[in-house]
């Protein structure tokens, strides 16, 4: 009976001892360690590692907190964009195939996502001349759907479409802007 007694106290106790590491390395923790949770990726704790990432963090350790973030939750749009990022910043702002096909599955895991949509948009009319027509009409879908039916994200797109270099995408920008809605 003592042996039952101390082997509940012992699992207790560890129990406990893990939900509280889980807690610490979740919450707590600054830099990222995933000691407790492998072979799984906690997505708190690699979200708060990207973002805490100064901004002369080498483009290397950017691409490794992306790539945590995606593994943490690959059905997230925000991991797919920010992969996308990366292959752009990679590569002298140029989307290779690798590129197109992270915005590709950001824009398959959420078509209208308000909260990435402002920036997921840029992004895309940044490099609208490497879109295929598929991408672009999915980015014109969302970009429309924004207009339509988010007004506070429609006011944030509506300045960043101002700011389009990519000069292809500037004319689309610029159409887009006199057929929105006027308010």
């Amino acid at each position: 009976m003592r042996a039952k007694i101390w082997a509940i106290g012992v699992s207790s106790a560890f129990l406990a001892a893990y939900g509280a590491g889980l807690l610490y390395e979740g919450y707590v923790a600054r830099d990222y360690s995933s000691a407790l949770t492998f072979p799984f990726v906690d997505r708190a704790a690699a979200e708060r590692a990207y973002d805490t990432l100064p901004a002369t963090a080498p483009l290397s350790v950017r691409e490794a907190a992306a790539a945590r973030l995606l593994r943490a939750d690959p059905a997230n749009a925000s991991s797919w964009a920010l992969v996308s990022y990366m292959d752009w910043l990679r590569h002298g702002h140029h989307l290779t195939p690798v590129g197109l096909e992270a915005l590709d599955r950001s824009y398959t895991m959420s078509p209208l996502d308000h909260q990435i949509a402002p920036w997921r948009i840029n992004f895309a009319l940044e490099n609208w001349d490497s879109l295929s027509p598929d991408q672009r009409q999915v980015v014109t879908a969302e970009l429309n759907w924004m207009f339509q039916h988010d007004l506070t994200a429609a006011t944030d797109l509506k300045a960043r479409l101002k700011t389009i270099k990519n000069p292809y995408g500037q004319v689309f920008a610029r159409l887009e802007m006199v057929l929105a809605p006027p308010w």
